[in-house]
């Protein structure tokens, strides 16, 4: 449910984003120069032409690389020769197939239908076309319509069900129709540089539109191997935060040190095992369901010293993110929004104090997957490989207060604390019959108590036995699958959780 409401408000945030007119402006045009000690540089002119055209070209050969990587399958496959020759697709009858070596790998004709196989075929035989040596040509208007009518249309394919159901398919079709965007809206953006001495306001502007449709497409699309989406959004963030930095300011507490601004009570001190070895992991703590706070697993992390609040506005500031505004999920008053990161530190994090303000929390997103120059930082723990699948990973982001309330997962969990503080409670699955669950199917793993609210409203759970802890920089915490938790944070604070079946 959480993931169809992060689908619509991205498709209403970004729609209007992507015609070939212009781009909605949500930035302002000031920008001014910040030193490299903690604050914003003004990156030169030429390089933005540069990383444009960089861009613009990685996007046109991995376009092609997948193309022909598809006829050479074919011709694996033993088919005639003369079926390999490139054809255009205005050749092929648009109600037959389209030839398999012109669509992506994954992408099922007998799925899509001719009109979404042939659209998307054509546009990236378009994308893959053009060369950034020809004479520049803005981009064909017709194109970006068609290309906005085929993401329109795949969306709704998305949204249609229950999102574990969607083939891949049409998650496929999302990612190479983004593609096709982003190549077309950097060739706009290459012509209009070209033609200018120096970057207008609204050229700007339109880097930002061409980081939104990145994100799209990674937010929703299915993982490409090599995707230009990625390099195209982390060569471009400077640019799009030149354009913001009048209303999104590097604060100066960016770089001071985050302290514990909250107390918390520890009654009942949870065990702590200091690098424990594998076989002892699995044995003791994994297969007993026994939680653990672990010490030096993750002391060899660059993440720990390199991450704050500057560092994220500086790698990733104009990135669109989803935050949870609400003090608590199972609230009637809670929604998400999308909002860029350098957006959601200062309206957010920064203004946490402010009386009436809500809370704003960055939780269980897979920022780290979105922006691979973060994953650098972390290291994934060996104990994490000890299921079939690889962990899923996923980063939480929150001021001071915030909140997540009495809950249980269906699967093993690390949590790794990097900034900040958490005071966290566990109660063992064996307690669950006073802890209150909810009585809605969909919130069922989820208690209704307030753990840290008046006693007398939850009688049943004080006679729950527990364990907590406070988790700080650089420690780790194993939870049990179905075992129940309550984290809240002192601070502002950074997390990166591990989770395996």
């Amino acid at each position: 449910m959480v993931y169809h409401v992060l689908s619509v408000l991205l498709h209403q945030y970004l729609a209007s984003d992507f015609s070939f007119e212009g781009q909605h402006a949500l930035y302002s045009a000031e920008a001014h120069s910040r030193s490299e000690e903690g604050k914003l540089e003004m990156p030169d002119e030429g390089d933005l032409r540069a990383v444009v055209r960089t861009a613009l070209t990685e996007v046109r050969e991995r376009v092609r690389a997948e193309l022909q990587a598809q006829r050479s399958n074919i011709r694996d496959d033993g088919v005639a020769g003369h079926q390999r020759h490139p054809v255009l697709l205005r050749n092929v009858i648009p109600c037959s197939p389209v030839p398999v070596w012109m669509l992506p790998e994954g992408v099922e004709t007998d799925v899509t239908g001719s009109w979404v196989s042939h659209t998307l075929a054509s546009l990236l035989q378009e994308v893959a076309r053009e060369s950034p040596y020809d004479a520049p040509q803005t981009p064909n208007e017709h194109s970006v319509v068609v290309v906005s009518a085929l993401l329109d249309h795949t969306w709704q394919r998305l949204n249609t069900g229950h999102w574990k159901e969607v083939s891949l398919t049409w998650r496929l079709v999302f990612t190479w129709g983004s593609i096709a965007l982003v190549g077309m809206l950097l060739q706009r953006l290459h012509c209009g540089l070209l033609h200018s001495a120096t970057p207008a306001p609204s050229l700007l502007e339109e880097v930002g539109g061409v980081i939104r449709a990145c994100d799209r497409g990674l937010l929703m699309g299915a993982t490409v191997e090599h995707s230009p989406l990625h390099s195209a959004a982390a060569t471009l963030n400077p640019f799009a935060r030149l354009a913001a930095v009048g209303r999104h300011a590097d604060t100066e507490t960016d770089e001071s040190p985050v302290i514990q601004e909250d107390s918390a009570i520890v009654s009942r001190p949870l065990a702590v095992a200091t690098c424990p070895a594998l076989d002892r992991f699995l044995l003791r703590y994994m297969e007993d369901g026994v939680p653990v706070k672990l010490l030096g697993v993750v002391s060899h992390w660059p993440a720990l010293k390199r991450w704050s609040l500057f560092y994220f506005r500086k790698v990733a500031g104009a990135r669109t993110v989803p935050v949870e505004v609400g003090a608590r999920y199972t609230d009637s008053s809670w929604y998400q929004r999308l909002m860029t990161l350098d957006e959601y530190f200062t309206e957010y994090v920064a203004r946490c104090g402010d009386e009436g303000r809500p809370t704003g929390y960055l939780a269980q997103h897979h920022l780290l997957d979105q922006v691979p120059q973060l994953m650098e930082d972390i290291v994934v723990p060996d104990y994490c490989h000890l299921g079939q699948q690889p962990p899923r990973i996923n980063a939480w982001i929150g001021p001071r207060g915030t909140v997540s309330p009495l809950h249980h997962d269906p699967d093993h969990n690390i949590l790794v604390q990097v900034v900040g503080y958490k005071y966290i409670r566990l109660y063992g699955e064996d307690q669950s019959h006073l802890l209150y669950a909810h009585p809605d199917p969909l919130l069922s793993n989820t208690s209704q108590a307030d753990v840290e609210g008046p006693a007398d409203m939850w009688p049943m759970l004080q006679q729950a036995e527990y364990s907590d802890l406070i988790l700080g920089p650089g420690e780790a915490l194993y939870i049990p699958p179905r075992c129940w938790h309550y984290i809240r944070s002192l601070s502002t604070s950074f997390s990166v959780s591990f989770w395996w079946g």
